[in-house]
């Protein structure tokens, strides 16, 4: 079965953003700043990827930034349940979806270990 990334995996509430971004703890792993925040619940991780328009200019090249985050989020393995994050990247150029995967783990890797 081919891994997807589900509408309960997205972070969309208003009220759950502002709750992340005021509480969360920050990861550096570049290209990524994250931010994490862990739940009350155990339900799915939700993550909220993000990527300036102040560091890619054009439209279609934000969007496949985000869908390279995305392929790379799938195919690395899912963040700990109980979860929120925000994966906001910071890099200057696009990055191999090799390296995003990497990035991807150290950010999983601290969010297990703190």
């Amino acid at each position: 079965m081919p891994e997807t990334f589900k509408k309960l995996e997205r972070l969309c509430s208003e009220t759950a953003i502002e709750t992340l971004f005021k509480g969360g703890r920050k990861v550096r792993a570049f290209p990524f700043l994250a931010i994490c925040l862990k739940r009350e619940s155990n339900d799915p991780a939700r993550i909220l990827i993000s990527v300036a328009k102040k560091r890619f200019h054009h439209a279609v090249d934000r969007n496949s930034v985000k869908r390279k985050v995305r392929a790379a989020y799938r195919t690395s393995g899912k963040f700990p349940a109980g979860y929120d994050v925000a994966l906001i990247y910071i890099g200057t150029g696009e990055e191999s979806v090799d390296r995003i995967n990497e990035a991807i783990k150290r950010v999983r890797d601290e969010m297990d270990n703190g």
